[in-house]
């Protein structure tokens, strides 16, 4: 059923368009998002670059602690001059780190000493650029701060004389700048997912109308084309005296037999969707070849001598060489394939003592084997000037009797399985 259903284009195109803009709405929003989040940090942490560099800049002290750590003797004052930054805003951490990635002071006495050279932020701070990043309190490292939502860790380039000499690290914990951050980030996402939706549905809109109106296009010539089909069988079956329930009839058994061996593990690959419909449009064509047969012989009334029964068989070649004109015509596969096969194979027997090829058993094609029952079946069925119409019951059990000798067992064996819609169609679409 789903496979069926990804068959249908306006399916296909709605599912790939939705995904399509889905991916790109998320890509998007999270661009988006990114970008925001990054300037509104970066105008809010712009002020601490320059605290850094006014200590520096007050106490040379700060460079020789940082560039000769190990012989610098008034360490507790520097510790002093570090402390001031804890008195800015929303600062409850700072760490001094020197250039090799060693933590030389920090307001937690344990992380002194540590190394975390490896650390891709300090790595970009030692590079002369500031940046940030966003960490959980449930992170190791931070778990002491567990009673604030998220901490803001910035690494700040400690620049003297157009050198790094080393970089501080500031941990900020501001709700404030937080619930700015979430309260934005909800608007673009908002914003990306509605522009998205409206943009879906109005793609989706300009398609369907599109799509509806090529089915409709397709709708009216698929009818024109069938009228003209019918039409053309029509004027064979006039000449013989016939109806054009005839056509009606023997289209609509053979659809019933396709339908039925489809069912058949020999036939369920052969007999696709498109090619029942291909064979059921070809049946009212079988015998089209009837109209290079002269009046004498098509309309005479009783039994035809041989001479005539053999004009009469070439209609089988006659039909399928005006079929092959038709097609010569088309630069695209068309249903006139399997009609040609149709038209040329119809009176073939199973046993072989058919014609115009004398085919046997799986030499016939099988729309020729699907349309001989059909025919015969229609053929018993109807009143004629030389005959009287058969019994339904009298019907089924010719064919019984011709199985395996006229017909396809495999077709008989359909047919019988589906005899009650024969005969109520032979019923419902009387001459």
């Amino acid at each position: 059923m789903l496979k069926k259903l990804f068959r249908n284009i306006l399916v296909q195109y709605s599912f790939l368009t939705l995904v399509i803009i889905v991916v790109l709405s998320i890509l998007l929003g999270t661009t988006l998002s990114r970008k925001i989040t990054d300037h509104l940090i970066h105008s809010h942490i712009n002020l601490y670059p320059k605290i850094i560099n006014l200590i520096i800049s007050r106490d040379a002290r700060t460079s020789e602690f940082l560039t000769d750590f190990q012989s610098y003797a008034n360490r507790s004052d520097i510790a002093g001059l570090f402390s001031e930054i804890l008195n800015f805003g929303n600062i409850f951490r700072v760490k001094v780190w020197d250039v090799n990635g060693t933590i030389l002071w920090s307001d937690r006495y344990e992380a002194i000493g540590k190394n975390f050279k490896t650390n891709p932020h300090f790595q970009t701070a030692l590079g002369g650029q500031v940046n940030y990043e966003i960490s959980k309190p449930e992170e190791p490292e931070n778990f002491s701060e567990k009673n604030k939502k998220s901490i803001l860790e910035i690494y700040i380039p400690v620049i003297n004389d157009g050198k790094v000499i080393g970089v501080f690290e500031i941990y900020e914990a501001d709700q404030e700048l937080y619930e700015r951050i979430s309260r934005n980030m909800r608007i673009v996402w908002l914003l990306v997912f509605a522009f998205g939706g409206l943009l879906y549905c109005c793609q989706f809109w300009i398609f369907y109308r599109a799509y509806r109106l090529q089915q409709r296009t397709y709708s009216e010539l698929s009818e024109s084309h069938d009228v003209t089909i019918f039409a053309l069988a029509y004027q064979a079956e006039l000449r013989d005296l016939e109806t054009g329930r005839h056509l009606d009839r023997t289209a609509a058994y053979v659809r019933i037999l396709a339908e039925e061996l489809k069912r058949h593990p020999d036939f369920r690959a052969y007999l696709s969707r498109e090619y029942i419909r291909d064979l059921v449009k070809s049946a009212p064509l079988h015998d089209i070849g009837k109209t290079g047969v002269p009046d004498a012989i098509l309309r005479k009334p009783g039994p035809l001598t041989d001479d005539e029964f053999a004009e009469m068989m070439k209609h089988c070649e006659l039909g399928a060489r005006i079929l092959k004109k038709a097609e010569k015509k088309l630069s695209v596969r068309s249903f006139l394939t399997i009609a040609i096969q149709l038209t040329m194979s119809h009176h073939e027997k199973w046993n072989g003592k058919g014609y115009p090829f004398g085919l046997k058993g799986n030499e016939i094609p099988l729309s020729g084997r699907i349309m001989a029952l059909a025919d015969v079946y229609d053929a018993l069925r109807s009143e004629r000037v030389y005959k009287e119409s058969f019994p339904h019951e009298k019907c089924i059990s010719i064919i019984k009797k011709e199985r395996g000798e006229h017909f396809d067992p495999a077709v008989v064996d359909a047919f019988l399985k589906q005899e009650k819609v024969f005969r109520k169609i032979s019923e419902e679409l009387q001459d």
